[in-house]
């Protein structure tokens, strides 16, 4: 158990850094949008939510008003993110306690779970209103709006349901050992 609990400590340190690193990189990654869409093969281009297509289809350089309204749009799943490492962060903290399959335990599960499903769904409207915006200033005719999902996307949903699900089968298996407790 004293492995569980220094592990569970330092994940919770980890996890309370994430939720002060999404803002900040979301941040970075749109002031410095030129570096990051010039590097090789747009490797952070899924933390700005943009597309081959929409780079593609941009008609001039990106504005300073282009990179605050991307990155206000980014903070969308990017407050849910927050939410998703703050739940993880007390989720760690009780663990490192001891706590293990408590009602508290069991319903921080269900939260990480709901905030996975949120994050992935407002990815999908971050992408949507990135690609508006990016192309906000083409010529009336040019501007492209784009919806997409890709397959990381539809993976983190399916693990979002997972999550609930598990946590409802803990909250079940936690009644049940409550209610045999009870029992004389």
């Amino acid at each position: 158990m004293n492995r569980i609990q220094r592990l569970s400590q330092r994940l919770r340190f980890l996890f309370l850094a994430g939720t002060v690193l999404v803002p900040v990189v979301d941040a970075l990654s749109w002031a410095f949008f030129e570096q990051v869409i010039a590097s090789p093969a747009h490797t952070l281009s899924p933390l700005l939510g943009l597309s081959w297509s929409t780079a593609l289809f941009m008609a001039g350089p990106i504005t300073v008003t282009m990179k605050l309204l991307g990155f206000a749009s980014s903070l969308l799943p990017g407050v849910a993110s927050m939410y998703c490492f703050w739940c993880l962060a007390r989720l760690f903290a009780r663990f490192g306690q001891g706590e293990m399959f408590s009602g508290p335990v069991v319903e921080l599960i269900r939260r990480i779970g709901w905030a996975v499903l949120a994050t992935q769904g407002l990815r999908v409207v971050h992408g949507t209103l990135v690609s508006l915006l990016l192309t906000m200033d083409n010529a009336p005719g040019q501007h492209m709006i784009t919806v997409g999902m890709d397959s990381v996307t539809l993976s983190e949903i399916i693990t979002g349901v997972v999550i609930i699900l598990a946590s409802w089968v803990m909250d079940e298996a936690r009644k049940l050992k409550e209610e045999q407790e009870l029992v004389i």
